[in-house]
């Protein structure tokens, strides 16, 4: 069907506010000319050759804020002098005490804990620690860059086979496959004479020293021997059995 035209009346007026004959059809109702309050829109669409749609659109005016009035109540009593406060608008409300965020905590202890890494990793006390347990240079070298060899006699191969999932599993990421480290902070395993002191491998796998934390805090006491056996007579190093 054909438009003809578009009346738009407004609440209970009997003449059109507004008639739109050609699309797009539009207009704009000014709310500021009207009362705050409830209104009705009234939309007849008239076609040609006769007929009609009418719509009926309810609404509600707000151009001014509201006013809280303060000291009196409506329909109470009063006597004497009295105080009255005045809000214009939305009501001053409470201030909310911030609550406990446990993610605010979280996020505060791993900056923590990210510092505290960092210091241990880049300060020169770090760089000391691994000067006391890297190897020297030439001699990392001539043990052949850090491959393993077969084990001295006397190690248990199944004791070595464990300790080397061990090392995979909880060293190999600072200490690397071949045993070349990431000094400073995680010194060079390969060809490093400082593993003779089999109670110091085992003390520091356990408890940790500098940059390197306690991995072992948790392992068994075949676990610590198992690790320490495998680093101590693996890449290019030959010390024995843990005793």
């Amino acid at each position: 069907m054909i438009v003809d035209r578009i009346e738009v009346y407004l609440d209970q007026g009997t003449e059109p506010v507004a008639v739109l004959k050609e699309p797009p059809y539009r207009w704009k109702l000014d709310t500021r000319n009207l009362p705050d309050g409830e209104h009705t829109l009234r939309v007849v669409t008239h076609f040609r050759g006769g007929g009609q749609e009418i719509r009926v659109i309810p609404f509600t005016v707000n151009n001014y804020p509201d006013v809280l009035v303060l000291g009196v109540d409506e329909g109470g009593e009063v006597a004497g002098e009295v105080e009255l406060r005045m809000h214009v608008g939305e009501p001053e409300l409470p201030v909310e005490t911030p609550r406990f965020n446990p993610l605010w905590y979280a996020v505060a202890a791993v900056v923590v804990l990210g510092g505290i890494w960092s210091y241990f990793a880049l300060s020169p006390a770090a760089e000391r620690i691994a000067e006391e347990v890297a190897p020297p240079a030439q001699e990392a070298q001539a043990h052949g860059g850090g491959q393993e060899a077969a084990a001295p006699a006397g190690v248990d191969p199944a004791l070595m086979e464990k300790g080397k999932a061990i090392y995979e599993a909880n060293c190999a990421a600072c200490h690397q496959a071949n045993g070349q480290g990431m000094p400073p902070a995680f010194p060079a395993l390969a060809g490093n004479p400082n593993l003779q002191d089999a109670q110091m491998i085992l003390n520091i796998v356990k408890n940790g020293r500098g940059a390197m934390p306690a991995v072992g805090a948790n392992f068994s006491e075949e676990e610590l021997i198992a690790v320490a056996t495998y680093i101590r007579n693996s890449f290019g190093n030959s010390f024995g059995p843990v005793e």
